[in-house]
């Protein structure tokens, strides 16, 4: 991948992409520099805030977050309409319906207004915790994204309620700690409003759907609160489909940061009443841990079993089919009593 950038005060500020896989990797640094921001319109199909003035290209290599990732860099003129929108090797710009995947540098501080404006296809973003300004409209049009990874160590705080604020869709959010290791997977459902015309008063009055809304709104300040989050079970149990619960207990279930005893009590026993839902949420995912962990919790009764069985015969999916008849043989083996629920 390729990026157009210039140089700031504070480090580098990345205008322009170019590559052929739609994934943007985006380095953390250029020439030892620092990339701290996103210009306006980086991923647009047009740029229409164009700000004059040198700029450099730089061939990246590697993953994002390794430090050495610029091979060559040098001058490419001053900022014109065609450095940023081709290069003379043929290298497409990475824009729009283009781009589906965008890993953000870690220490990436601010992204310009419509960086991202109609990206359709763009479905997961990854982000670190230094992320703070967000400019207006970043999301606009985006509407394919489905999952957000955030690296937040322990007593940090990010924009993670100001990216929820933006997408109204279903969202799969995954929260990394310091050590890059899963902390947490939480689900934000999707919501709506609708303007509600009152022709005799002449007034609009706005409706509310879905419940997404009200799991958006767990925060204190920027904290993240798992207790409101918790609380709010009863409302998606009653207006969500029953797969999108089951998907939201088990990430609860496996990653049970601050999950009280009460919540986790109610938590496994809806897990243990949905066999069939546990197996249609790993499919779809294509997650076999979901299998390892759930057919082995000690909330997982025969019953439970049994209809996980009959879901993936009725999926035809040999290994999950397998490793859940391999499970049923170590009940039946095990001594009456001590059942095995090790992973």
């Amino acid at each position: 991948m390729k990026v157009v950038y210039d140089r700031k005060k504070e480090g580098i500020r990345i205008l322009r992409c170019f590559g052929y896989d739609g994934q943007a990797e985006l380095p953390d640094t250029i020439d030892g520099c620092p990339v701290t921001e996103l210009g306006p319109y980086l991923f647009a199909e047009t740029i229409r805030r164009f700000e004059p003035g040198e700029v450099f290209l730089a061939e990246v290599s590697g993953e994002a977050g390794q430090e050495a990732c610029s091979l060559k860099e040098g001058r490419i003129g001053d900022g014109s309409w065609k450095e940023m929108e081709s290069l003379k090797d043929g290298t497409p710009v990475l824009k729009g319906v283009g781009l589906r995947a965008l890993s953000l540098p870690s220490g990436l501080e601010k992204i310009g207004a419509y960086a991202c404006y109609n990206c359709e296809n763009l479905e997961e973003i990854t982000f670190s915790w230094m992320l703070r300004d967000l400019g207006a409209g970043l999301f606009t049009g985006c509407h394919g994204i489905r999952r957000l990874t955030v690296s937040l160590p322990s007593g940090c705080q990010c924009c993670l309620k100001e990216m929820l604020a933006e997408l109204r869709q279903t969202l799969r959010v995954t929260v990394l700690d310091g050590k890059s290791q899963v902390q947490a997977k939480l689900l934000f459902p999707e919501y709506y409003e609708e303007a509600i015309e009152n022709t005799p008063a002449r007034i609009l009055t706005q409706e509310m759907h879905g419940c997404g809304h009200r799991y958006r709104n767990a925060f204190s300040g920027k904290d993240f609160q798992y207790l409101v989050y918790d609380k709010l079970f009863p409302h998606i149990k009653v207006q969500e489909k029953p797969e999108l619960v089951t998907e939201l207990v088990l990430g609860r279930l496996m990653y049970p940061v601050m999950l009280q005893d009460e919540r986790k009590e109610i938590y496994e026993e809806y897990a243990a009443a949905h066999g069939r839902e546990i197996v249609r949420v790993a499919k779809e995912g294509q997650e076999i841990n979901i299998l390892r962990f759930a057919a082995r919790a000690p909330w997982c009764g025969v019953g439970c079993l049994e209809e996980m069985l009959e879901e993936a015969r009725q999926e035809r999916d040999a290994q999950f089919l397998g490793f859940l008849m391999d499970v049923r043989h170590e009940r039946k083996a095990s001594p009456k009593g001590k059942r095995r629920f090790e992973l």
